[in-house]
C-alpha cells in the first residue's frame, strides 16, 4: 500500500532535513579519514586482539562526533556532503560490525590471521558469522556452514 511509501518518505526526509541542518566543528571527510585509517591500520589480514579493541574504541569515538559534524553545504539540490553524512553512518556501523566479528574469532582462517591463535579452529568456527543491528551495537550470531558440497582441508604454503 502507498502508507509504506509514505511513512519511509517521511522518515528520510527527515532524516535528511536534520542532517542538512548540521553546523559543528567536526568534518565528516576527516572523521571518514580516520576511519580509513584505523581500519587500514588494524583491521586487514593480520589481526591482533588488543588492536581491534583499540579500533572499536576508535570507532565508538569517531560515532559520538560524527553527532557533531556539519554537513558543509546547506544546498536543497544535488547536496554530495549530505548524502556522504548519511552514508558516513552507516560506515561507521558496518566497520563496528567488521571489527567486533574479528575480534570474537579467535582463530587464523583463510585470509585473516591472528599472531595469537595462528591455527584454523573448524571445531568452534566453523560458522558463519551474522550480525544482527540492535541500538546498543551489533549483537553477533552464528549460522552453520554446509560444506557437504567442498570439505574444508587446511591450506598449506610450504
Amino acid at each position: 500500500p502507498s502508507s509504506l511509501f509514505d511513512a519511509a518518505e517521511a522518515k528520510w526526509s527527515a532524516r535528511f532535513a536534520e542532517l542538512g541542518r548540521r553546523e559543528g566543528p567536526e568534518n565528516p571527510y576527516r572523521l571518514h579519514e580516520e576511519l580509513g585509517r584505523i581500519m587500514l591500520e588494524n583491521v586487514t589480514i593480520v589481526r591482533e586482539n588488543a588492536k581491534l579493541r583499540e579500533t572499536d574504541a576508535k570507532i565508538l569515538e569517531l560515532m559520538d562526533r560524527w553527532h557533531r559534524a556539519s554537513v558543509l553545504d546547506n544546498g536543497q539540490w544535488a547536496n554530495a556532503p549530505l548524502a556522504f553524512m548519511n552514508q558516513l553512518w552507516n560506515m561507521l556501523h558496518l566497520a563496528r560490525v567488521v571489527t567486533l566479528g574479528a575480534l570474537a574469532r579467535d582463530e587464523s582462517r583463510g585470509a585473516h590471521y591472528k599472531p595469537e591463535f595462528p591455527k584454523r579452529d573448524d571445531e568452534k568456527w566453523m560458522k558463519t558469522t551474522v550480525a544482527d543491528f540492535t541500538p546498543d551495537g551489533p549483537k553477533l550470531r552464528y549460522d552453520p556452514v554446509d560444506v557437504s558440497l567442498c570439505p574444508p582441508v587446511e591450506r598449506k604454503y610450504d
